[in-house]
């Protein structure tokens, strides 16, 4: 009897450890722009929140725009190409640093989108 209870107990840990790794990778934890003022982190770290609209500008390498949690700004620049996506009053996560002068360097530009699924609109169709 023993050595069943260790083989399940072992076959549960192990689904444990297995299930935790997938979520993990599938969890994505980012700050809010309040969160950052409140505490700023001199590290790497993920801000998200909606792009203001009228602060997108794409001056061909460089792009630069704010991200706003409703109470809080951060100005954002980054260096590249920016999703396509990437549009204003629309969710976007960035990862980078917030340099000393206030602006968040990202090195990379995630946009974020809803999951629902809305059929065009009678006026879209031909």
């Amino acid at each position: 009897m023993l050595p069943l209870v260790v083989l399940v107990a072992s076959v549960l840990c192990g689904v444990t450890l297995l299930v935790t790794a997938a979520f993990q990778g599938a969890v994505t934890y980012y700050r809010t722009p309040t969160e950052l003022v409140a505490q700023p982190d001199p590290g790497q770290v993920r801000l998200g929140g909606l792009v203001v609209a009228g602060s997108l500008h794409d001056d061909g390498d460089t792009v630069r725009f704010v991200l706003s949690d409703g109470a809080n700004q951060l100005p954002v620049v980054t260096h590249g190409v920016p999703p396509s996506t990437l549009r204003e009053r629309q969710g976007a996560v960035v990862e980078g640093t917030l340099g000393s002068d206030g602006v968040f360097r990202a090195d990379t530009v995630i946009v974020r989108h809803s999951n629902e699924y809305r059929p065009p609109e009678a006026s879209d169709q031909p």
